[in-house]
Formats: C-alpha cells, sequence, structure tokens
C-alpha cells in the first residue's frame, strides 16, 4: 500500500481500488505506515532557485508567503507537487479551533490527497460556495471539506445550494434557508481561505460545472477577463469584469475574502500566468502555492 501511494504516486483512490479496500482504510494504513517508521518523510532543503522566486514574489506583490514547488511536463504531475506544497503549509499553519473556507476546483480538490496531519486538528471546514452535480466530487468544495475534515478529525460543513442560479431574487431566496445562510455566514468569519484560480475557458470548472456557458466563457475573455476566483472574473490588472454577473453566485464575494485574515491560492496549470498575474493584483491574494515554472513567467511579466 505504501509503495502504490508513496513510490508510484498513485492517489489513494487508486491505492483504494487496487487494493479492494476503502479510501478510508487506506487513510488509516497511511497514518499508521508513518507511525510505524515503514514510510519516512524526508523535507529536503528548497533550492536557491526557489528560494529567490519567493522572495520575489512575496516583495513583488506584498504578499505573508509565498511557496513554489517543483514543476513537472505532466500535468497531474505538476499538480500533485503544488498540492503536496499547499498541504505541507496546512500542516504547519492550521490549529486547534480554526476555521478554514475552501473554493472548488481540480487544485483545492488535491489537497486533501497530501494533507493527513500527524495529530488529530479540530478545524472546521466550510464550503465557500455552492457544487454542481456536473461535476465529479473531487472539484466540488463539499467533497473537499469533508475529505480534509475527515482527514484532521475535524468537522465540515456543507453548503448545500448551486454554485450559480438564475437571478438576484432566486439568490436571496437561498440566502434565507436555514441550509444556505449559517454556512455563509460561518464561512464569512474563516480563518483562512483556500481558493483555485479559474479562466474563462472552453473547458474551465466553472464551465464543465455548468454554472457558466461556453458562450459566456468566450464573452468574458473578450471583455478583458483572464481568470476568476470563487466564480467572480478579473482582468490582468485585478479589476472586476461584469460584477453585475456576480449577483448570480451563490458564495462568498471578493469583500467577503478582504475580510479573511489568510487567503491562500493554490493553482498549478501552465496556462494560467496572466490568470495568477491579475489574481495577485487584486489585493485579495496572501499566501500564493504555484509551480517553479509559473512563478518564473509571472515576474517575468511584471519586469
Amino acid at each position: 500500500m505504501a509503495s502504490l501511494y508513496y513510490l508510484e504516486g498513485k492517489t489513494q483512490v487508486e491505492v483504494a481500488r487496487t487494493l479492494g479496500i476503502s479510501r478510508q482504510k487506506v487513510q488509516r494504513l497511511l497514518r499508521q505506515a508513518r507511525d510505524l517508521g515503514i514510510v519516512e518523510i524526508n523535507i529536503k532543503s528548497l533550492t536557491a532557485v526557489s528560494l529567490d522566486l519567493e522572495n520575489k514574489l512575496k516583495n513583488r506583490f506584498g504578499l505573508q508567503n509565498a511557496i513554489v514547488a517543483p514543476s513537472f511536463p505532466d500535468e497531474e504531475e505538476r499538480r500533485h507537487s503544488v498540492a503536496r506544497a499547499a498541504a505541507g503549509y496546512l500542516e504547519r499553519h492550521l490549529s486547534d479551533g480554526m476555521v478554514v473556507t475552501v473554493g472548488m476546483g481540480r487544485n483545492t480538490g488535491e489537497i486533501p490527497e497530501f494533507y493527513m496531519p500527524s495529530r488529530s486538528t479540530a478545524c472546521t471546514f466550510v464550503s465557500a460556495m455552492g457544487s454542481s452535480p456536473h461535476v465529479g466530487e473531487s472539484i466540488n468544495p463539499n467533497d473537499i471539506c469533508q475529505k480534509l475534515a475527515v482527514n484532521s478529525g475535524g468537522q465540515a460543513f456543507h453548503l448545500h445550494a448551486p454554485a450559480y442560479v438564475e437571478s438576484e431574487g432566486v439568490r436571496d431566496i437561498l440566502y434565507a434557508q436555514e441550509a444556505v445562510g449559517p454556512i455563509l455566514k460561518r464561512a464569512r468569519k474563516a480563518d483562512i481561505a483556500i481558493v483555485g484560480i479559474g479562466t474563462p475557458a472552453d473547458d474551465a470548472t466553472l464551465v464543465r460545472m455548468d454554472c457558466i456557458s461556453r458562450t459566456a466563457a468566450r464573452q468574458l475573455a473578450k471583455s478583458g477577463a483572464v481568470g476568476d476566483m470563487l466564480g467572480t472574473f478579473f482582468n490582468e490588472d485585478g479589476r472586476l469584469i461584469d460584477p453585475e454577473e456576480h449577483v448570480n453566485l451563490v458564495g462568498l464575494t471578493f469583500e467577503n475574502l478582504r475580510s479573511i485574515h489568510t487567503v491562500i491560492a493554490v493553482v498549478s496549470e501552465m496556462d494560467k500566468s496572466k490568470a495568477i498575474l491579475g489574481a495577485l493584483r487584486t489585493g485579495v491574494i496572501h499566501v500564493l502555492v504555484t509551480d517553479s515554472d509559473n512563478a518564473m513567467e509571472v515576474l517575468r511579466m511584471v519586469e
């Protein structure tokens, strides 16, 4: 089991399927393997290049922290590298009683695969926005929160609502519901927010979630949008695009994010340098976790 996970790079779900056991049992066995010394994890010193990139990002964009993970040609390996770095940051900074609100996406969804703290942490994980039945569990906020809570011995609060609705009126009706309003109120008071950075592309997460159409995504791109966080789009200068559209969003707004002490953005895809730059310029992000190729490209763009 340890060889499949640590040496062959299989996910916990893949290991469970291979061995014919539950994912929860895989998690327990991984912890036991570390406790028994079957698996020893050594943190290698960061290279001078990574340290230099992190310092430049922090200084250039006024970040609390920047974490630059190794980059790989393979997209899945690169995502694992960044998710592992993000999980390590959470293990170092989460403590009992903290509230963490979590967004959607492939990068945030990968974090629970590597977040296995050595001790239980009584944290609360809350969905930052609604979900969609049109995509797999791995990128929906409710499922990500549940996995993080299980791995750390904490608790999860799910937002039982779609990510987007037809109108502001429908959204307001949802907010009055017991399963929605109190959960978002809890999310707004979070100590930490974990978000991904999307793009207005045909295969974007919001498109696959059926939150926006391909036509709408293309129109946003024509309007200058380069990326989004929690469904709110912005241009390369960090200014919001089409703010009227955001009234249909069921989740935290940029203003909500600005009141959260630590907002962590996690991104690994190679085509997102403009989106990362725009996100950094919004002033919302406090901690950026990305790979070395993206870090270098973002810094090159602002030289």
